[in-house]
């Protein structure tokens, strides 16, 4: 009895697995809190766009439209969850929703605002010796999901692929999948993240390049996103 008890003592005790820290680090992996600036193709609905994204911390963007052509000067700005885009033809800005679409299933908030940590609570569901199995709820207003469920590799921390969920926190959306892992500012995070509704309808983004750079906040302004080609 008393060698069992010495035995089982000398088990390796494993830590539980912290749901916020583990979400803090995919985060980190995914979408870095410094600034930088991002160039993003996005295909869906058979048609490409093309997007130069400013970003500072987490809650400033501009997002440029490089291509196609008819769409230039369709920018857009992002200051904490308020989300506007620029009119060329009616020389004005509109404010829109960070979950509205921005072509096939991408959301705007899909490359505007994508952080997970800080927006929403996370809990964890289930997990595996490779895989953490975290719930997300929004803990904020307008976000672009209300709910998202989320796989995470324990190993290297990184996303793995997304449910996201609707208002009741039941209904599926779309799935993402994180993919194509490369070196990229600073750290190997995914260069392609693929989409999908609950019709197979599939979309994706590419990010062709993050570039570290430093911006004023006096950058991110009305003016900038009207003006910015």
């Amino acid at each position: 009895m008393k060698f069992v008890f010495l035995l089982l003592f000398a088990l390796p005790l494993h830590a539980a697995t912290n749901p916020e820290a583990l979400l803090k680090k995919a985060d980190e992996i995914r979408n870095p809190a410094q600034s930088y600036v991002m160039n993003v193709e996005v295909e869906g609905d058979g048609d490409a766009m093309e997007f130069e994204v400013y970003m500072k911390g987490q809650d400033k963007t501009i997002i440029v439209t490089k291509s196609p052509a008819r769409d230039r000067g369709r920018n857009m700005l992002m200051l904490d969850r308020d989300f506007q885009a620029y009119i060329p033809n009616l020389k004005r800005s509109m404010r829109l929703s960070l979950a509205q679409k921005l072509s096939g299933q991408v959301a705007n908030g899909d490359i505007s605002r994508t952080r997970w940590h800080g927006d929403y609570t996370p809990t964890l569901e289930k997990e595996t010796p490779e895989e953490a199995q975290l719930l997300l709820k929004a803990n904020k207003e307008n976000l672009t999901y209300s709910w998202i469920r989320l796989w995470i590799d324990k190993k290297t921390n990184r996303p793995l692929r997304t449910e996201y969920l609707g208002l009741n926190g039941k209904t599926l959306l779309k799935k993402a999948y994180f993919e194509n892992y490369k070196q990229i500012a600073g750290d190997v995070r995914p260069t392609l993240i693929r989409i999908e509704d609950t019709n197979k309808k599939k979309s994706q983004v590419k990010i062709l390049s993050m570039t570290p750079k430093s911006f004023e906040d006096s950058f991110f302004s009305v003016r900038n996103m009207e003006s910015l080609k």
